[in-house]
């Protein structure tokens, strides 16, 4: 079965140059060959005929042409890196998947004008958490969206009437935001960071909206003391059933997919509220634990 996957570009920046997304788009697509790094999140899921949209990160925010995976993931021997690399470090993955029937747009499709409508953004207010990384896996409606533009122009994109539509839970959507910007400062009851990945040699941050497989985890970290790898979730409005299933198919997925031999996987529901529902869902998983947040707002008169 063909799968669906966003293999995204970011400007890289070195000690010696910085390399621009659209000039290692445009190496990517000339040597029609893409590297990955031997932990990227679902590499080794990658397979012959699976079809990829690329896409540029931020500032451009863009998608940028299309194409078909000619291999799986393969480790490139030396002759392979040096010819690739052509003497910059940075082209020369050990790891990589080579591509066929490359294809640029025409014209760049802006991502802005199509977020509401793309179901693996699940959170419209903070939609660029859901392509970090390297590699995302989408479902085909929203390639076919992406790739084809007779879809995109039957679609009415009223851009402000959508999202306000979107955002009915927008309260947990900013919470989203609020944890991601005050990690450091929150009591997680252990010392949590969020999850990293290496890609192309550095060290980057992957913990927000971290793809596995098909869905997307709130937050994945790894506690500092125990090793653990902390699945967090936030409720958003779902049924406590809901939630607790879902948080148990992210804890059996990071234990197959990331975590290494006898690390734990844990996990952490973030709730406004604790029914009895909630409760006795999680009676029998003891690994899972539910933390209550609270919002206090207040106003003082001016004196």
């Amino acid at each position: 079965m063909t799968d669906y996957w966003i293999f995204i570009v970011t400007t890289h920046k070195t000690d010696e140059e910085n390399f621009e997304s659209e000039k290692i788009l445009e190496k990517r697509m000339k040597d029609k060959f893409w590297g990955l790094g031997e932990k990227t999140p679902n590499r080794k899921n990658l397979k012959k005929g699976d079809k990829i949209v690329f896409y540029l990160g931020s500032p451009k925010k863009y998608f940028a042409g299309t194409a078909t995976l000619a291999t799986p993931s393969v480790d490139l021997s030396d002759k392979e890196q040096k010819e690739l690399g052509q003497g910059i470090d940075f082209f020369s993955p050990k790891l990589g998947v080579y591509l066929k029937d490359v294809k640029k747009f025409k014209s760049p499709v802006p991502i802005e004008n199509l977020i509401v409508h793309l179901d693996f953004i699940e959170n419209k207010a903070y939609w660029g958490a859901h392509l970090q990384g390297a590699i995302r896996k989408i479902p085909k409606e929203d390639y076919d969206l992406i790739t084809n533009p007779k879809k995109r122009m039957k679609l009415n994109l009223d851009q402000e009437v959508m999202i306000e539509e979107e955002l009915r839970f927008a309260l947990e959507d900013h919470l989203e935001e609020f944890l991601y910007q005050n990690w450091e400062k929150i009591d997680w009851g252990a010392k949590l960071k969020l999850y990293t990945v290496v890609e192309d040699t550095i060290e980057k941050e992957n913990g927000r909206q971290f793809q596995a497989g098909n869905w997307s985890i709130d937050f994945l970290a790894v506690d500092q003391e125990t090793n653990d790898l902390v699945v967090i979730e936030l409720k958003r409005g779902k049924t406590s059933d809901r939630v607790i299933g879902q948080i148990s198919r992210y804890i059996g997925w990071v234990k197959e997919n990331i975590a290494e031999k006898d690390q734990n996987v844990r996990g952490i529901v973030i709730s406004k509220e604790v029914n009895d529902a909630l409760k006795y869902a999680l009676t029998n998983i003891p690994n899972v634990e539910i933390k209550q947040y609270e919002v206090d707002f207040k106003l003082k008169a001016f004196e």
